[in-house]
């Protein structure tokens, strides 16, 4: 390839880089276009780990009006439970909790059962000792 072959953009506006073609107007700050930028990527990069943020950012306002018209997400089917499901839950729950209150109740009585053999030995063992 020759040096000839090559061309020189005329402007620094005509430079681009990759797909890079949007050139800021001149009446914009470049410290709001860099912070609206770093903000843009900031919610870029937490919307890729929580997509919730959008919604939570469109309810206090700090959302771009383009972004929330791009981002808008169908919503899911809302699962509908039945009351027979519920009742037959509830039935689960109570009768779980049964089972944990005689768990209880077991353990209580053999931590006793194992108090007494205990206060047994160590009388025993007195016994034995002051004979």
């Amino acid at each position: 390839m020759r040096d000839e072959d090559l061309t020189t953009p005329a402007s620094p506006q005509q430079m681009t880089l990759g797909a890079e073609t949007d050139v800021p107007p001149a009446d914009v700050n470049p410290e709001k276009a860099q912070a609206a930028e770093l903000s843009r990527a900031a919610r870029e990069a937490v919307r890729h780990t929580d997509p919730r943020i959008d919604r939570q950012l469109a309810r206090m306002g700090l959302a771009d009006p383009e972004e929330e018209a791009g981002d808008a997400r169908v919503r899911p089917q809302v699962r509908v439970v039945r009351p027979e499901d519920v009742d037959r839950l509830a039935e689960d729950v109570s009768a779980a909790r049964e089972a944990v209150a005689r768990a209880n109740q077991r353990v209580n009585l053999l931590t006793w059962v194992v108090t007494a053999e205990g206060i047994a030995v160590a009388i025993l063992a007195l016994l034995l000792l002051f004979r």
